[in-house]
């Protein structure tokens, strides 16, 4: 039963906490995560239209984690996804001058994304950043995000939801 418990455990671990997991025993890895009541804090801004589309969005989020690292962890990053390839399909990357970057989403059994994960390096800056965003992530919403970070004109493999 102990063995069950773990493994369902395990299951709906997002990736934020599997790289985290992974690389453990370097301190210089940092994951920051949002929580709702922060999220909550954002959507209440002056400006009544950016509010309302901030808390739409936030009704759609479950969980927000921030990575960051050493651009050298990129790969790393990649790596893993790939192994959990049953978990996690790709097919969504992005180039721009010396940052490239790629998007991973993990779907529920009925097609549904419920997670969404943006590795982001910087060459220049020699800097990793992993978006890990978890909960109802529709198509709109994946939209906005990609309109939010200016990444329509620069992404290859456009993405699909259902």
């Amino acid at each position: 039963m102990i063995v069950g418990a773990t493994a369902i455990a395990q299951r709906s671990q997002d990736f934020a906490s599997r790289f985290m997991k992974e690389h453990s025993s370097d301190t210089t890895i940092q994951c920051v995560t949002v929580s709702p009541k922060m999220m909550e804090q954002l959507a209440n801004s002056p400006d009544e239209s950016r509010n309302a589309t901030l808390r739409q969005a936030i009704g759609k989020l479950k969980s927000a984690r921030i990575v960051t690292a050493a651009e050298s962890y990129f790969d790393d990053a990649e790596e893993l996804l790939k192994q959990n390839a049953a978990r996690f399909t790709s097919g969504k990357s992005y180039t721009r001058g010396q940052q490239h970057g790629a998007f991973y989403e993990r779907k529920n059994r009925k097609g549904k994304t419920v997670e969404l994960i943006l590795l982001h390096a910087d060459n220049r800056q020699g800097r990793l950043t992993i978006i890990n965003l978890t909960g109802n992530l529709d198509e709109d919403f994946i939209n906005s995000l990609l309109h939010s970070f200016n990444w329509q004109e620069t992404i290859t493999g456009a993405p699909t939801v259902n």
